[in-house]
């Protein structure tokens, strides 16, 4: 199993390094929000994580530099679950139970991760902002499912901890939440108030996502390293 560990310690090595990547681009971002296209910067909670990935900002000024970074970020992301989904199963394959949910829960994060990449390749300039957002719902769903299955896998399986449960169990209610109003809450674009709700929401998304597998990974690894 120790040999195998390297597929769990780049998790959260890459997810820092994705985390780098964003904050720099939010630094770097020319301005622009929905409702206010003259804007000369960030706006953490006005601009969507993806306004970092356009081409133009909304008033056509070029925005390579942090589209390169949203790109780069998401792509690390994407091809870190890849790995490290691909391993988890083996490291709880001592329980039956948890090792199928564990591997029905990777094969939907496999579809997610092909889901996520698209949020990257396709910007939500107007061009594309079709393909986008039909990405960001199929891998939030599919993630969600993965999640759900997840939490059942470490509740069953008797050498993971309660914290990884907890964690795990936070996780997916917030998904939950977040899949909800992605499906039924008010459109941003409809007021000024709906774009904060929605911004807000896909940071707190983000955070949970960060720190549930800040978690997972870093609490398995020390569980790898007992005898």
């Amino acid at each position: 199993m120790m040999k195998n560990k390297i597929f769990v310690v780049q998790l959260p090595i890459v997810l820092s390094l994705a985390i780098l990547f964003l904050i720099i681009a939010m630094f770097l971002y020319p301005g622009g929000t929905i409702f206010d296209h003259h804007a000369t910067s960030y706006q953490f909670f006005e601009n969507f994580l993806s306004n970092l990935g356009r081409e133009k900002t909304y008033l056509g000024i070029d925005n390579s530099v942090s589209k390169i970074l949203f790109k780069s970020s998401i792509y690390l992301i994407s091809g870190s679950f890849v790995v490290y989904f691909l391993a988890l199963p083996f490291f709880l394959k001592s329980n039956t139970k948890s090792f199928k949910l564990t591997l029905a829960s990777s094969l939907f994060v496999m579809i997610s991760a092909l889901a996520f990449i698209g949020i990257g390749y396709f910007s939500i300039d107007p061009s594309t902002i079709f393909y986008h957002l039909l990405c960001v719902k199929l891998s939030f769903y599919l993630f969600f499912i993965s999640s759900l299955l997840q939490t059942l896998s470490i509740y069953y399986h008797p050498l993971m901890n309660k914290k990884m449960f907890y964690s795990y169990f936070a996780f997916t209610i917030t998904l939950f939440i977040y899949n909800l109003l992605i499906e039924f809450g008010p459109l941003p674009k409809t007021n000024y108030q709906s774009l904060v709700i929605h911004v807000t929401a896909q940071k707190v998304i983000a955070f949970v996502f960060f720190l549930n597998f800040y978690v997972q990974s870093i609490t398995l690894i020390k569980l790898i390293k007992k005898p």
